[in-house]
């Protein structure tokens, strides 16, 4: 074949295939990590975050083998592929430079009980100043299993915020994707209660709430009643004395005290002031990660204190997040 007919076979099949020629594709498998199979009929899109939110670019359904193709180029990032699955958004980060073919994307069935694997650790930080109270709770979750948990009435979580934090509270949201997103606690049934609506995918989950309240040398607070164990954590400078708690130990690297919570509420006497964020901010002025203050700091918390989740959790003498992050990667 000549040249030119080379050029003209092409050009006619570019006109008779004109999306597959001008555009890139995206490939790959719906699996079910739940049942390990391809999982068909459901909707991938090809998302990008803009000014107003998630823009849906291209779409496509997988077939009877799970297997889905978008006929797309990939845009500039962060370019996500995204799918809903019996009430549960899922998300995959498609970096640049990574194969846009044989990708697996992965959903999972959904139960509104915690599956067995799943196990989540309560901490609230209180960090008193001569000007204010600062007070940070986190939830976090380790969902080992191949199930999603999703409990719509009762929320995965809930917890008492103070007063003072009024009748809505911002969560801030980090899921296994690592990409951090907000959301606003609903109020639960129980008086002054509130629920994180979230589902937890297989694994790690995070929720992170923070309240600046008038300085006091006094806190009282709630906690739900159930198989999640609490911890109070203080600077090291600061001691906590009252009902309802009680110090477990001292973690000299982030210079913080630990307090078991034995009641489901408590009462404190708060002695010293001191701030772990201020303490770790002048170690590292120059760091910028973008992430909420609160977040980083806590996460310093939780890389030193081996034996905060360990506690909680009983997974081994030293667990916590690094057991976490190491099963997650």
């Amino acid at each position: 074949m000549r040249k030119g007919d080379v050029v003209r076979f092409f050009f006619i099949l570019c006109l008779l295939t004109p999306v597959s020629c001008l555009l890139g594709a995206i490939e790959g498998t719906v699996i079910n990590g739940s049942t390990g199979k391809p999982q068909p009929s459901v909707t991938i899109s090809l998302v990008q975050p803009g000014a107003n939110g998630m823009q849906a670019i291209a779409t496509s359904t997988s077939d009877a083998n799970g297997v889905f193709r978008i006929d797309h180029d990939l845009p500039p990032p962060p370019a996500l592929l995204q799918a809903d699955y019996k009430g549960v958004t899922y998300t995959q980060v498609q970096p640049p430079g990574r194969p846009t073919t044989g990708i697996q994307f992965q959903v999972y069935e959904s139960a509104a009980k915690p599956p067995q694997g799943m196990q989540m650790a309560h901490l609230i930080l209180i960090e008193p100043t001569a000007s204010a109270l600062e007070v940070s709770e986190t939830f976090l979750i380790r969902n080992e299993s191949t199930t999603t948990f999703q409990d719509s009435s009762n929320g995965t979580a809930q917890f008492y915020p103070p007063k003072a934090a009024g009748d809505k509270v911002q969560v801030s949201v980090t899921p296994p994707t690592q990409m951090t997103i907000q959301r606003t606690a609903e109020k639960a049934s129980k008086p002054g209660a509130f629920k994180i609506n979230y589902p937890v995918r297989p694994g790690e989950t995070r929720f992170d709430m923070h309240y600046t309240l008038p300085a006091a040398d006094t806190f009282s607070a709630k906690v739900i009643e159930g198989d999640t164990p609490t911890r109070i954590v203080t600077p090291l400078s600061v001691r906590l004395s009252g009902d309802g708690i009680k110090e477990v130990g001292v973690e000299q690297e982030v210079q913080a005290r630990l307090y078991q919570v034995t009641a489901p509420s408590f009462a404190v006497k708060i002695e010293g002031t001191g701030s772990i964020r201020e303490r770790q901010q002048s170690k590292a002025p120059d760091e910028d990660t973008g992430q909420p203050q609160t977040k980083e700091i806590l996460a310093r918390v939780y890389d030193r204190m081996y034996w905060v989740l360990g506690l909680t959790f009983g997974i081994l003498a030293l667990g916590g997040t690094l057991l976490f992050r190491k099963g997650a990667a």
